[in-house]
């Protein structure tokens, strides 16, 4: 019984560790993203459709290829509990030296597709993509200690290092944007020397907290492992795994950027300029809440159901599956108030923060987004789902999972190549090709899932819903802004007063609902904060 009794502790001391960490993160994201925004209303104003679809869309891409491909694979790998800490300092150095074969690569790739029409339209092209590169490559140097940091549950240090690299990286573009005003071709050096400098803070941050802590950087090199008899630089089984999550981490990467990348080759630099500004005000949720919930739960689930004693198995599965449900339920509310309000306010939110040139312009800016607001919850359910997976899968499930990966990533360049060239849907094929991608990967996950719990615990679908009242009290929301939206009309200022205020007192009849109908999922919630949850 004592030991039961030590084993929910221990359970709830990582509960309370990762949710308290989610919390920093989410903080880090709300804090980081509001500023991105707010700065990015002035930016618009000053950069052209041009240079923000190309900075936005095919720099971004440039970075975030350099370092989903180099770490994402071994970041999930190293998560998972080792016996010691040198493994993990070992292996956490391959992601460096693999950033040196794929920024080279990248960058070459970039430079070698630069056309002269290009380079007399943005003459500084080509130094935007050094600069990245270098910045990407930089932020990997640091990769080792980030993992170490990870594995310590030390999230304040990566909320406080990223949080003032943000902050800088948001008021440079701010300030050399507005001191390029007028001279449109410098305008893409904003954004470069911009991200070079988030990434030098990054090294500097992490470089110092360590050096400072560990007084010495000899702990925090690779050293030969000797158990026993025997010496090694890597553990084989985290080796086959950081490999096997690297390769699929290939796949995963055309999964979520392929956006990018179909919008880069199909669409004009004016598409890429619209779906650049549809993604910067759509994927605020995405970035705040949805990516540090992924991030601590694939902790937290890799930790908790680490256990090998067959005794303590089944409490760590069911505890892993009520926090799982949890997510999910809160992902589906919240995707019920972006389908249901903000697709019947996105005109509004559009003509008020940046005008008339994006609410009534070419491009149609609300329409798409308004679709993107239908695609968040995808988003979100993925993400959870995805993550549980990650951090439980054995070797021959991630095998099996790679072979899927191309699958999905078939499906998803099919279906973005049926609705954005056959088509000609632009922006919005693109985003539906989206919702297709990441629906096919939910029922893969939620598939593995059901096998992974097994009789264990029960497990549907049925239970993500809300109650009827709650679903009901949806719609009747939706009805009536959109209703609002065509019939009192949105353009002028007193439209917009009535339209919002409809709104908001919709919002208020549902959040009653809600309250009244979601009182188990509350008490959930409330106990999963107060990390008492069993």
């Amino acid at each position: 019984m004592n030991s039961k009794v030590k084993e929910k502790a221990k359970e709830e001391d990582l509960l309370a560790t990762t949710a308290k960490g989610a919390s920093y993160l989410i903080l880090l994201q709300f804090v980081s993203r509001m500023l991105t925004f707010s700065l990015n209303q002035i930016v618009l104003q000053y950069v052209s459709k041009d240079n923000f679809g190309i900075a936005s869309v095919n720099l971004e891409l440039l970075s975030s290829t350099i370092l989903f491909i180099s770490r994402e694979g071994f970041r999930s790998a190293l998560v998972r509990p080792s016996k010691n800490q040198q493994q993990i300092i070992n292996l956490a150095y391959i992601p460096t030296c693999l950033g040196l074969v794929t920024t080279a690569l990248t960058c070459g790739y970039y430079l070698s597709t630069i056309t002269q029409q290009d380079l007399v339209e943005m003459p500084y092209y080509r130094v935007a993509v050094i600069c990245y590169g270098f910045a990407s490559l930089i932020e990997l140097m640091v990769e080792p200690l980030f993992i170490v940091a990870l594995n310590n549950l030390y999230f304040q240090l990566r909320v406080m290092v990223e949080g003032i690299a943000v902050i800088l990286r948001c008021l440079i573009t701010f300030g050399l944007t507005l001191y390029f005003a007028g001279n449109d071709k410098l305008g893409i050096l904003a954004f470069a020397v911009a991200q070079l400098v988030y990434g030098m803070i990054m090294f500097i941050g992490y470089s110092g907290f360590f050096l400072y802590k560990e007084k010495s950087i000899l702990p925090l090199i690779p050293h030969k492992i000797k158990e026993g008899e025997r010496t090694y630089w890597f553990d084989p089984a985290l080796l086959y795994l950081g490999v096997t999550m690297t390769k699929q981490s290939v796949l995963k990467h055309v999964l979520t950027e392929g956006d990018k990348m179909l919008i880069s080759i199909l669409c004009s630099k004016e598409d890429r300029g619209v779906y650049a500004f549809v993604v910067n005000y759509g994927s605020l949720v995405v970035r705040i809440l949805f990516q540090p919930l992924e991030e601590t739960g694939r902790t937290f689930f890799s930790k908790l159901l680490a256990v090998q004693d067959e005794s303590k198995k089944k409490s760590a599965r069911q505890t892993a599956y009520n926090v799982l449900l949890i997510l999910i339920k809160l992902h589906v509310l919240l995707g019920f108030i972006f389908i249901c309000f903000a697709t019947n306010y996105t005109s509004t939110l559009i003509d008020l923060l940046v005008g008339k040139k994006w609410s009534t312009g070419q491009g149609n800016a609300p329409g798409v987004l308004g679709l993107y607001c239908v695609y968040v919850p995808f988003m979100g359910i993925n993400g959870i789902t995805e993550g549980f997976v990650q951090a439980v899968a054995t070797k021959k499930d991630l095998t099996r999972l790679s072979y899927f990966m191309v699958l999905f990533s078939g499906c998803f360049m099919a279906s973005g190549f049926l609705f954005m060239h056959v088509f000609e849907m632009g922006a919005t094929g693109l985003i539906l090709a989206n919702m297709v991608n990441l629906g096919i990967r939910i029922g893969y996950s939620w598939y593995f899932i059901r096998g992974y719990f097994e009789s264990s615990v029960t497990v549907s679908v049925k239970q993500w819903l809300p109650h009827a009242p709650t679903v009901t009290s949806f719609i009747m929301a939706w009805s009536i802004t959109f209703w609002s939206q065509n019939q009192m009309g949105w353009h002028s200022l007193k439209q917009k007063c009535i339209h919002i205020s409809i709104g908001g007192v919709c919002f208020i009849g549902v959040a009653a609902v809600i309250l009244l109908a979601e009182k188990k999922l509350i008490s959930d919630v409330k106990r999963l904060k107060d990390h008492k949850f069993q």
